[in-house]
């Protein structure tokens, strides 16, 4: 029997509500229901959400998945050095127009006390090489733990990342830059420079898995949980369908940009990899974000390689997987 890959998942969730950002709460999902893994905590980074509305949704997930004493912890409340506020106000509409919640939140308990960099420090040095990160939100718990010392990135088994875009630009936030690199490249350019071992997943990847309608239809016919992610997976979108009219990959579908990464920790053939040297400049304005995923594919040498990186993914296992797993109903078709 092969032993389940001990990870923690960093997170910027926003599942929680029918209208809500769904992909990294969905991500949880799908860790919490393959055996192949075994989560041994949330940590939230600030992101999608604000750091505080992030462990929020964290509790109450883990608490709806039946997983109530999954530790969850706080981490950053902003990036490095970057305001958050211009990023933040881009997003206004989809982070805060959802529905009151009901439920309180003081019947979850409390959280584990530690920050959350600290958190990863103490667990990967307790069981050095044992411990895989996830990192599906800006990288900013990953840089403090970096900080709070420098062998985080020799005790960690690997930090599997979703950012960047190793085949072309990213075209989501900027041209250049997804969210994850955008909202703090300080962060991902000390990640990278760490010497950790890194796999990334980026955008170029995440954005040929959706979520069709009849997807989140099926999803209905699940179990409890399926109903209740399928009922908000058709509230986001009709939300994107509605705020970006004219994307014609969010008329009828969504993305599942962090799925994808917990994916290819379950099951690593369902991406191509290739090693790269894999940089971001933060002092440029221009190109913030931009990560640049050098394969030597190009007539200049490129510096020895830092990372694997995803280049082509099997869709359709991807999208039995996470059917079969998220939902407990067959996907079909």
């Amino acid at each position: 029997m092969t032993t389940a890959r001990r990870i923690v998942i960093d997170t910027d969730p926003g599942l929680g509500e029918p209208g809500s950002d769904i992909d990294d709460g969905l991500a949880i999902a799908l860790a919490l229901r393959s055996p192949e893994l075994r989560v041994e905590a949330l940590t939230v980074v600030n992101g999608n959400v604000d750091v505080d509305a992030g462990v929020d949704v964290a509790r109450r997930l883990t608490d709806r998945m039946g997983v109530p004493g999954l530790p969850v912890l706080r981490g950053a409340d902003r990036p490095l050095l970057r305001d958050m506020a211009p990023v933040r106000a881009l997003f206004d509409d989809v982070l805060t127009d959802r529905p009151a919640r009901t439920d309180p939140a003081d019947r979850l308990g409390p959280t584990e006390p530690r920050h959350a960099a600290q958190y990863l420090v103490d667990i990967t040095a307790a069981h050095p090489g044992e411990i895989s990160v996830v990192a599906i939100g800006p990288m900013t718990n990953l840089a403090l733990a970096l900080r709070l010392d420098p062998r985080f990135a020799d005790n960690v088994a690997e930090i599997v990342m979703m950012a960047g875009s190793a085949t072309g630009y990213a075209q989501n936030i900027t041209v250049v830059g997804d969210f994850n690199a955008y909202v703090d490249p300080e962060a991902l350019a000390m990640v990278l420079e760490s010497g950790a071992r890194l796999r990334m997943v980026g955008i170029d990847q995440t954005s040929q898995v959706r979520l069709t309608r009849a997807d989140a239809d099926r999803m209905l016919g699940g179990d409890d949980f399926g109903q209740w992610a399928g009922t908000c997976a058709r509230a986001w979108i009709d939300f994107l369908a509605q705020a970006f009219p004219q994307r014609e990959e969010h008329r009828d579908a969504c993305f599942l940009h962090d799925p994808l990464v917990v994916a290819a920790v379950i099951d690593p053939d369902l991406l191509t990899w290739a090693d790269a040297h894999v940089a971001t400049d933060p002092a440029s304005e221009l190109a913030r974000g931009l990560v640049i995923a050098d394969r030597g594919l190009a007539l200049a040498p490129p510096a020895p390689a830092n990372a694997t990186v995803a280049i082509a993914t099997d869709t359709d296992g991807f999208g039995r997987l996470f059917l079969e797993r998220v939902t407990q109903a067959p996907a079909t078709g």
